[in-house]
């Protein structure tokens, strides 16, 4: 029952050469490569700061067939333009969502795009792939992106990550944690809007969604606390369609509105 949206992505790869006690790098045998593909950061430098990302640490680099780029920075999503003149690159118009994360997370996103911002130049061999300002102030290491296998939507427990009002995209409130389970065996939802417990019919098809009218209990948390779930209740209870990859799951309203959620 599960509609999945992972394309079909393609390794390519890295390689940094040595030449008179100097790194040059050396041209890709085809930038027509790049498009359709999708990698995961392995670690950057700017300005001489920076280095290898932690193992929990996920940021990611996706080329369209369109010269679109896009990905997670960390706690934001982002997207820019990339053209590919003869041996080169240039990622341009460099945009993001707009949720706030921890203090260091978000340094280390401004790093990231920064760094994107300034390559000019890529390399591919095997498994890797680098891009580096020809000034050596920027370089950002990526290995092939492997997507995980769909998890199930019934008998997982779904975190909330993302509320999603349109163009706009905001974290959960700090120390609450909405969660969703579905039985579409009894044909019901159940779960945490952040302050209440809360249940509901449901009906799942193909891809489809219908929520009946949802009961909660009647707890009384912070304001910004109250908002957040009753915006909660209110997509889901209009929402229209689902969608799993891999670890998240979304689910959509006709209007723009959105709830992401990511597998315990």
């Amino acid at each position: 029952m599960m509609h999945r949206m992972v394309a079909a992505w393609f390794a390519l790869t890295l390689a940094l050469a040595a030449c008179a006690e100097e790194e040059v790098l050396v041209n890709p045998p085809s930038s027509a490569s790049l498009p359709g593909s999708r990698w995961v950061v392995a670690g950057f430098t700017l300005d001489g700061v920076g280095g290898a990302l932690p193992a929990d640490v996920r940021l990611t680099l996706d080329f369209d067939d369109a010269g679109g780029v896009g990905g997670t920075a960390g706690c934001n999503l982002y997207f820019g333009t990339v053209t590919l003149p003869a041996g080169g690159i240039s990622i341009t118009g460099i945009g993001s969502t707009e949720m706030a994360c921890e203090p260091a997370v978000m340094e280390r996103e401004a790093r990231f795009l920064a760094a994107l911002g300034r390559v000019t130049a890529f390399t591919l061999e095997a498994d890797r792939l680098t891009l580096a300002a020809s000034d050596g102030g920027a370089s950002i290491d990526l290995v092939p992106f492997v997507p995980e296998p769909d998890r199930p939507l019934a008998g997982t427990v779904w975190h909330l990550t993302t509320l999603i009002d349109g163009d706009t995209a905001s974290s959960t409130v700090a120390g609450t944690e909405p969660m969703l389970e579905v039985d579409d065996t009894a044909g019901r939802i159940s779960g945490s809007g952040g302050c209440n417990r809360y249940f509901a019919a449901a009906t799942f098809g193909e891809g489809t969604l219908s929520v009946g009218a949802i009961g909660a209990t009647k707890m009384g948390c912070e304001p910004a606390v109250m908002q957040q779930e009753s915006f909660v209740f209110a997509v889901l209870e209009a929402a229209t369609t689902w969608e799993i990859e891999g670890t998240t799951l979304r689910v959509l309203t006709g209007d723009g509105r959105g709830l992401e959620f990511s597998a315990e």
